[in-house]
């Protein structure tokens, strides 16, 4: 389905204009289609068209029908086609540009917005050709394929007045690009004007030139070069005519080789061909053998190359034969050769090479696994656990792990990440564990002091996190094993099918407690300190008492101690991102605390943090909160299975905490130990429903003062008078 949004900042809603529609129930696997007959066109414009694409009934096969309309190629009736690449299966495309800009007459912001659904087709975007792309001072934008988000963004404001654009480079200043993480079926793309400062240019008259734009668009990654001259201007939706170039890969059927060469519907008819399976998942295409060239879906498509022909033959007396070529032997080898017994010679060389082969093969991978343990510090890991006698941290060996996870069978998966899959497993103790394979490490700085940062986070003893046992360091990417924690996470207690039903407010509120004291423990009392990174309720696991527990703060994210240490790629979960974060690629404290904000949101009011089945302007929930505490209708957000008359000031004062954390400045934010102190009187005052004449102010004042953070230095403000407003309250009452 090809679809076009447009509308304004003030109106979000939204005009679906479908211009081309494919049948539900289309199935590219299942008929033999007839050949093309030779009155099938062959060329459109500067286009050549080579089956199984073509054009008219019967020159294509199910799904790759195309359209010629005043010498423009097109695909689906509405998209151009520059040129069809057979043996990679691949077709490039020329793609909308979705633009964002602001319309000096009524003084909004405009969104014009492109995309493709290539669901029930045999085509998806290129993982590997293609990126995700934009342009813009101050412009936000997601890109999702309904299961992906990918976000980019781009800034050069203030109080980032040393962030500039510089043409040729697309690092965050004025233009950001994005690999994406895999083919894709989708490509909605969503901008964010919230993040985008448009108070310059509403305050400008009709008649000033002031002009903002901004771009978000896939594209192949090779045709793209940043100009400083994109920014705020015409220049780069011009010069590429509103499209750009898009690879797109494609497929034949939905089975894999070894099962669609036993059909008769199977497209390689070429003697000459062999078949490639998809690198989307499912489907396959055709190629010609080593040695031939030609179409491998027609029969004898396939021709013998003839390499002895070419202006430099690879040898003298070069002999062509099907699929390669030969040199004659020189004559005193042939003599040699007739002298020896063939038959031993033969044994003897087999039997040397295969023994060669199997020492030089065990042999190298005992190099590899010791390059990686070396290389990920596992000496410097061993060294400092001789020195740190009863230290309960564990190397494991990658067959200890197989082992354990029943060589990572897919039953045993407890969740996937952004950053890695997690298994369940036993080790031969009987202890259950965690295991979680990492996907990738890219720093070199990274991977020399894994070890030493191993053991830092091994030496956190807190009951509101999760154990790390121990890890593997002769593996590619190392793995660490966690305790086992077995009620699941956070997110599904409260968004799964038997979630948040009955789940009272004091509960709530004791696992958001739970969760502060334990980054406030990583942020305060760690050495060095340690920043969380990706704190969102599906890291918060519940215990067999559901008591909250931390996880997933992974390879060990210390603070930050210079510039040199700031990301190149923001990474996270869509809805719990730092919008400073994003901007500055710097993460800080602060950004673990908006991610805390964005949790006790989630536990407030019962939704998720980012819903992309919901209407536009009601995806993000910490936009649709702070809107509804504008309008004054904060009630109408929570949860209606926690409102009660006795409970509305405690609702009030938590929902004022989660409104303080999600400051846009980071500075404007509390420290994570001020949360947890406010989130432990809040709870107290729940816990303690006294009646005024039973107590007096100094006990009820004394009660309130005791902290779980007691330890850490606590920082004075004003954030915390809601609970001595209750307090007041009921002994005034009783007096």
């Amino acid at each position: 389905m090809y679809y076009h949004y447009t509308n304004s900042t003030d109106t979000v809603t939204m005009l679906l204009l479908l211009l081309f529609s494919l049948t539900a129930v289309l199935q590219f696997q299942a008929k033999t289609v007839a050949l093309p007959s030779s009155s099938c066109p062959k060329r459109c414009g500067d286009v050549d068209i080579v089956y199984p694409f073509g054009i008219g009934a019967g020159c294509a096969m199910e799904g790759f029908e195309l359209n010629c309309s005043n010498s423009i190629l097109t695909l689906f009736g509405v998209i151009p086609v520059r040129n069809i690449l057979l043996l990679e299966g691949q077709v490039r495309i020329m793609k909308h540009i979705s633009t964002m800009s602001y319309n000096r007459l009524n003084k909004e912001i405009n969104l014009d917005r492109w995309g493709q659904d290539l669901s029930n087709t045999p085509f998806t975007y290129s993982g590997k050709s293609n990126m995700f792309v934009v342009i813009g001072v101050n412009t936000l934008a997601y890109m999702t394929d309904n299961v992906h988000v990918i976000v980019g963004c781009v800034s050069r404001c203030l109080p980032y007045t040393n962030i500039t654009a510089q043409d040729g480079i697309c690092r965050g200043a004025g233009c950001c690009q994005v690999a994406l993480t895999g083919d894709m079926s989708n490509d909605g793309v969503y901008f964010d004007p919230l993040y985008n400062t448009t108070d310059y240019y509403t305050n400008r008259s009709t008649t000033d030139r002031a002009e903002y734009r901004g771009y978000a668009v896939i594209m192949e990654s090779k045709a793209f070069q940043f100009n400083t001259r994109y920014l705020n201007t015409t220049a780069f939706f011009d010069e590429h005519a509103g499209r750009v170039p898009v690879i797109l890969n494609w497929a034949v059927g939905n089975q894999a080789c070894d099962v669609a060469r036993k059909n008769d519907s199977y497209a390689c008819r070429s003697t000459n061909s062999r078949c490639v399976n998809s690198s989307s998942g499912s489907g396959y295409f055709c190629n010609c053998t080593t040695g031939y060239l030609g179409n491998p879906y027609l029969p004898g498509g396939c021709q013998d190359i003839n390499e002895c022909a070419t202006s430099k033959p690879p040898c003298a007396g070069c002999i062509n034969t099907p699929g390669g070529y030969s040199c004659p032997p020189p004559r005193s080898l042939n003599v040699v050769a007739l002298a020896v017994g063939p038959s031993i010679g033969v044994v003897i060389v087999v039997i040397a090479i295969t023994c060669t082969y199997l020492f030089h093969e065990r042999k190298k991978l005992a190099k590899i696994k010791q390059k990686y343990f070396r290389q990920h510090g596992g000496m410097l890991l061993l060294q400092e656990i001789r020195l740190k006698q009863g230290t309960a941290f564990s190397i494991f060996t990658e067959a200890e792990l197989i082992e354990a996870t029943n060589k990572f069978e897919n039953k045993n998966i407890l969740g996937r990440g952004g950053h890695g899959t997690v298994y369940k497993g036993m080790l031969k103790d009987g202890t259950l564990i965690a295991v979680k394979r990492c996907i990738s490490m890219t720093s070199e700085q990274q991977k020399e002091e894994f070890g030493k940062e191993m053991l830092i986070l091994s030496q956190i003893n807190h009951k509101n996190i999760v154990k790390l046992l121990g890890c593997c360091l002769e593996v590619e990417v190392p793995m660490l094993v966690y305790e086992f924690i077995p009620n699941g996470t956070l997110f599904q207690f409260i968004h799964g099918d038997n979630g948040c039903h009955n789940i009272p407010f004091s509960t709530r509120l004791r696992i958001a407690l739970e969760s502060a004291v334990a980054l406030a423990y990583l942020h305060s009392w760690a050495s060095p300190p340690i920043l969380h990174g990706d704190v969102k309720s599906s890291n918060i696991l519940l215990d067999a008492n559901y008591e909250a527990k931390l996880s997933d703060f992974g390879a060990s994210i210390l603070a930050p101690t210079d510039e040199s240490q700031f990301v190149t790629l923001v990474q996270g979960t869509c809805g719990y991102l730092d919008p400073e974060y994003m901007q500055t690629c710097q993460l800080t404290d602060k950004s673990d605390v908006y991610s805390f904000g964005v949790v006790i949101l989630e536990l407030l009011t019962g939704k998720k943090a980012f819903n992309l089945e919901g209407p536009e302007d009601e995806r993000s929930l910490s936009l649709c909160f702070l809107r509804a505490v504008k309008e004054g209708r904060l009630m109408d957000i929570i949860d209606n299975r926690i409102k009660s008359e006795n409970e509305v000031g405690l609702l009030e004062e938590v929902a004022e905490l989660a409104g303080q954390c999600l400051e846009m400045v980071g500075d404007r934010r509390p420290a994570m130990r001020d949360i947890a102190e406010k989130l432990d009187r809040l709870s107290k005052v729940m816990q303690h429903p006294w009646a005024p004449t039973q107590h007096n102010p100094e006990e009820m004042e004394s009660l309130l003062g005791e902290s779980p953070v007691a330890s850490l230095e606590m920082i004075s403000s004003g954030n915390f008078s809601m609970e001595k407003r209750i307090v007041q309250g009921l002994l005034e009452s009783g007096r």
